[in-house]
């Protein structure tokens, strides 16, 4: 199968991403049953760099898309528990924010303090 450890990758960070939200919410989300499934079985069909590309470019939870507080949410949320099945993103959501979007405080870090992150 192609992008097998891709797959496995994602399906841990979905896994940690709904566990995440629910102790950051204190329940889980309809949004969060559908985080990153598209990368599932788009990483089944095509490379993995064009599936990451159209991910970003398309998911309301990315900065690109981002608009609403709740796709803010679920992006902080997304940056907090990439840290525990992600190897080579190792930061928790303020220091990703800090790191590589500091164009976005004044929206993020908001939503960073809502949730006692």
């Amino acid at each position: 199968m192609k992008n097998k450890d891709r797959i496995k990758y994602t399906s841990d960070h979905r896994k940690a991403f709904r566990k995440i939200e629910k102790q950051l919410l204190g329940y889980n989300t309809f949004r969060s049953l559908f985080h990153d499934l598209d990368k599932m079985f788009l990483y089944m069909f095509f490379d993995y760099k064009k599936v990451r590309y159209w991910h970003r470019l398309h998911m309301p939870h990315h900065n690109v898309k981002a608009k609403t507080h709740s796709d803010f949410v679920q992006m902080v949320i997304d940056w907090e528990c990439a840290r525990y099945t992600k190897p080579d993103k190792p930061l928790n959501a303020r220091e990703t924010l800090a790191k590589f979007y500091p164009e976005l405080t004044d929206k993020v870090l908001p939503v960073i303090e809502e949730l006692g992150l």
